[in-house]
């Protein structure tokens, strides 16, 4: 999202910094792969199960709408971690993708698709393969085949991807348009995996941010709630001072 406006499921860096200190509160008090009402100590999950496909690819029945209300509580196959989106803020929460499906992974070097479950998964990076600023072009009139520029430009951006499994196998390429959820605190947010991404007429590459990293496990969720914290600290202390008058 671009200042008020979502798009591809990204929400703005500056959008996010205004809501630190909310978000702070939220996450007030210990925290652990459990939710916050649980303590630090508490060990991390075991072997965490995923709803499998049928035969026929079709999930499982009882199988429920991922865009309901329903959070990770209901979801047995959310992984506690963080999503790392290009400015650097990191977003702890459990995360998932949809309910029965696996993420589908172009693997570059075998030349294959893959499918994933999310939980077999240890971490994801992006790469960044080009990225540019490309000139609008439209027809100089119909029926002339000469083009010509408008003056207006739009920002484009391809990116590949490696996952790191729980074995610590590799696997390098392209996901078009995968969906990840992340639910922190009952609030879930809807993020991208895709190879290409392109924004508005007039924008800059800044103007589009993207998916850096997502690290699964209790230690990556609980770093980047501390982190999460520290800033909202930070910027409350900021403001706090700014309001003070200087002493004589």
């Amino acid at each position: 999202m671009t200042g008020v406006k979502r798009r591809s499921g990204l929400i703005a860096p500056a959008i996010w910094t205004a809501a630190l200190a909310v978000l702070a509160a939220a996450w007030a008090g210990p925290v652990s792969a459990a939710g916050p009402a649980a303590t630090r100590n508490d060990p991390a999950p075991g072997d965490i199960t995923f709803v499998e496909d049928d035969e026929n690819g079709t999930p499982q029945k009882g199988a429920v709408n991922p865009f309901a209300t329903r959070g990770a509580a209901e979801r047995k196959d959310a992984v506690p971690g963080y999503v790392e989106l290009s400015s650097g803020l990191k977003l702890p929460g459990k995360i998932f993708t949809t309910r029965g499906k696996r993420l589908k992974v172009y693997n570059l070097k075998r030349g294959i698709y893959e499918y994933l479950p999310v939980p077999a998964i240890k971490r994801i990076d992006v790469t960044v393969e080009w990225e540019r600023v490309d000139p609008e072009w439209r027809f100089k009139e119909a029926g002339n085949p000469e083009k010509v520029f408008t003056g207006r430009s739009y920002p484009v951006r391809s990116m590949a991807w490696t996952l790191v499994l729980r074995n610590d196998h590799e696997i390098y390429g392209h996901i078009l348009g995968q969906p990840l959820y992340i639910d922190h605190n009952g609030k879930v947010d809807r993020f991208l995996l895709h190879q290409r991404d392109k924004g508005e007429m007039g924008q800059t590459l800044q103007d589009i941010p993207y998916i850096r990293s997502v690290v699964f496990g209790v230690e990556a969720y609980n770093q980047a709630v501390d982190e999460l914290k520290a800033k909202a600290e930070a910027a409350g202390a900021r403001k706090t001072g700014a309001g003070t008058p200087a002493r004589k």
